[in-house]
């Protein structure tokens, strides 16, 4: 319905935090449980907001004319992550990755030419991130502008890419425990000899795999979902859950056993809208 909810992880208790008529998407709890970062348009384009998990008014963090798009948070809680057009890209109007407080305040871009989406190491002194600004709206792509997977070394200064080569998409890159990435991914059996844009292709199918973070390893298939639309996974702070859309439903996948279950959530409640109208027609009426 366009606003932000919460519920227990077992789908009971739904609550719903926001109520308003903009569309409020991409919630994104702070690592202490404490806030919960969103995006809505209430004042016209897209910005970045934070509410009490417990409910709130929320506050506005970003006041740019272009759009701001959570991402996600740093390990302190202290600063939300966004990607934005603000002009820090690799080139005019490509989009990188920013932070800004939550007290408010400047933001500041990340140290990435080029980010579409990120997320810290546990001590914070490394940041995994998306380069190539593919969307998820790109199923089965192939190609150069792939979604790829880098590793910044904030105190070194240095950048690794993981799966260097690889032309299908790799998005939602998650540090989880073990030192290990995990990401949605959908590469095929015989990926070497597809042709991009070739009916092959879209045989893939989107599922959560695992890497470990030095690389030099092939990825390893977690999830097993067969019609493949597994979209905007988010891992708990702690590296034991993964929560994530599947197929229009939100799952749950077990960090330690890589077991999947279907969290139901029940919601009852009333429309922001009426459900009807009484309109004056004059001279208007067409059937």
């Amino acid at each position: 319905m366009g606003d932000i909810w919460t519920a227990n992880d077992d789908g009971s208790g739904p609550m719903r935090l926001t109520v308003n008529t903009a569309l409020d998407v991409s919630p994104r709890f702070s690592p202490d449980g404490r806030s919960i970062a969103f995006t809505s348009n209430r004042f016209g384009n897209n910005d970045v907001f934070v509410v009490p998990a417990t409910g709130g008014v929320p506050r506005r963090l970003t006041f740019h004319t272009g759009n701001d798009e959570v991402v996600g948070w740093t390990p302190t809680s202290q600063f939300v992550v966004f990607r934005a057009s603000h002009g820090d890209g690799a080139f005019p109007g490509t989009a990188t990755l920013y932070q800004v407080s939550t007290q408010g305040g400047p933001q500041s871009p990340l140290p990435v030419d080029w980010g579409w989406w990120g997320s810290f190491s546990p001590d914070g002194k490394q940041f995994l991130f998306n380069r190539h600004p593919s969307t998820w709206t790109r199923k089965h792509y192939r190609g150069a502008y792939a979604a790829d997977i880098w590793i910044a070394d904030l105190q070194a200064k240095t950048y690794r890419q993981i799966l260097a080569g690889e032309s299908y998409n790799r998005y939602w890159p998650m540090w989880g425990p073990k030192d290990e990435i995990y990401f949605v991914a959908d590469p095929l059996p015989n990926e070497k000899t597809i042709k991009p844009g070739s009916p092959e292709v879209r045989q893939s199918r989107n599922n959560i795999y695992k890497i470990a973070a030095q690389g030099g390893t092939q990825p390893v298939q977690v999830t097993k979902h067969t019609d493949g639309n597994v979209f905007f996974p988010s891992i708990s702070s702690d590296g034991k859950v993964i929560v994530y859309e599947g197929n229009f439903g939100l799952w749950k996948l077990d960090v330690a056993t890589g077991r999947s279950s279907e969290v139901k959530i029940d919601i009852a409640t009333d429309e922001k809208e009426n459900q009807f109208d009484v309109v004056a027609i004059t001279n208007e009426a067409d059937s």
